[in-house]
């Protein structure tokens, strides 16, 4: 089960994305958001039904790669400071809820393009 804190984050994320896109219209559309969002729900998805940390740094790590292809695709305009931040809060605090890291440690850093 998803943990709601946690999801209400992809759509705080996702809002926000949507509200820059409709003010300064950067190089990403409304479905690059829309797949952002659901990267980072599976990853939510999976994360939760992980029953090791090697099986859960491979989701992170995955998730990352994936994260990095659609920004990329969007000539990096869709993950900006901002929203890396929100993301790696994301992705750590799922982690680490799981106990495979602290809040401290940037599990993101050693496959994040952006």
């Amino acid at each position: 089960m998803e943990n709601k804190n946690t999801t209400n984050s992809v759509d705080i994320l996702k809002n926000q994305m949507f509200a820059y896109q409709k003010e300064f219209h950067p190089s990403y559309s409304k479905e690059d958001v829309v797949t952002c969002g659901d990267i980072l729900n599976l990853y939510l998805a999976e994360i939760e039904k992980s029953a090791s940390k090697e099986e859960g740094m491979k989701i992170v790590k995955s998730t990352i790669e994936k994260l990095n292809i659609l920004n990329e695709k969007c000539e990096g305009s869709l993950i900006e400071t901002i929203e890396r931040e929100q993301i790696c809060e994301i992705v750590i605090n799922a982690s680490a809820k799981k106990g495979y890291n602290t809040m401290e440690e940037d599990i993101t850093e050693a496959w994040r393009e952006w």
